[in-house]
């Protein structure tokens, strides 16, 4: 059975269980967790993940696909204490968002390739913690000529390292499509990807031309906070893809992320178990069998982060 890197380690594939596809959790600001720390302090990041974290273990999720990068605040320690006392896996990330350091601009692709194996090979910062997946994004500005040369730098760090890449992506203006041209440029076997944030549309026809490709597609940001598509549009987009065969190519979560010095807005009470608690119910009450949501929730995302090619 193939191994899976978590913050913890390794673990057997098989061992991974019910997964979140897109989520963040003990998340700090990158500036200030360095130079400025009282204005974001630690305990109390770290106090509401781990809170969080047992409830959704304690509810049935046993890990999470955890895509913060280091301009997003990534604190690979932080993240093993948060599995460590919840109980619940993480898969840690390279890569990087969408505010990309000046510092790149010097870079070329296989430069900054070298960043992203370095952190899946030896690991993140003195940590010693390896990376399970390669985040990168384009958002309504679509893939810009920086953002192409982070693509292209994730392409060639999955090739050489046989990791998957997650992507964030504006699916209203369907700049999936531009990702997945210059994957496929690069080479990138289309079971090495998964575009992210594709619930945001409700164009079934366009995510379909995703899947066809033969990439792996994130039904995430349940709930859905407006004038994005809500929870019920979003599980009618996924019955709608389920209907067409796509189950072996998707999966869901959240892109849940919370600042704990605030109380939580009402999208977040439910926080990493809205999909548990009201969204799945909910596709079983419209008639999608318990089996199916098990590939969506446990199959898919062991194969994806095993680069397996889809099972259908």
């Amino acid at each position: 059975m193939p191994h899976i890197q978590t913050a913890l380690g390794p673990i057997d594939a098989a061992d991974l269980g019910f997964t979140l596809s897109h989520e963040h959790a003990g998340l700090r600001l990158p500036l200030t967790r360095h130079y400025y720390p009282w204005l974001d302090p630690l305990d109390v990041q770290r106090e509401g993940s781990i809170r969080e974290l047992r409830e959704a273990k304690a509810g049935g999720v046993d890990a999470i696909i955890e895509l913060s990068t280091p301009d997003l605040g990534r604190d690979a320690a932080l993240l093993a204490e948060i599995s460590r006392a919840s109980g619940v896996h993480m898969v840690v990330a390279t890569g990087l968002w969408r505010d990309l350091p000046t510092a790149l601009d010097t870079m070329n692709p296989d430069e900054i390739a070298d960043i992203f194996v370095r952190e899946i090979e030896q690991g993140i910062d003195d940590t010693g913690i390896r990376a399970g997946v390669i985040k990168v994004a384009n958002d309504a500005e679509g893939v810009t000529a920086r953002g192409e040369r982070v693509l292209r730098a994730a392409s060639r760090a999955a090739r050489r390292t046989n990791t998957p890449i997650s992507t964030h992506h504006w699916a209203p203006l369907e700049v999936g499509r531009r990702q997945w041209e210059i994957f496929d440029d690069e080479g990138v076997p289309p079971h090495l990807v998964c575009i992210g944030h594709s619930a945001d549309s409700a164009d079934v026809d366009y995510l379909e031309d995703l899947l066809k490709a033969g990439v792996y597609v994130s039904m995430d940001r349940y709930p859905g906070v407006p004038p994005q598509p809500e929870w019920r549009d979003r599980n009618r987009t996924v019955e709608a893809l389920l209907d067409r065969g796509w189950a072996h190519q998707l999966m869901l979560g959240h892109d849940y992320a919370r600042d704990y010095r605030k109380p939580p807005t009402p999208v977040q009470e439910q926080h990493y178990l809205f999909l548990t608690k009201t969204a799945l119910p909910a596709m079983r009450a419209d008639g999608v069998p318990q089996a199916t949501i098990d590939v969506m929730m446990r199959d898919v995302p062991r194969r994806f982060l095993s680069v397996e090619p889809p099972a259908g």
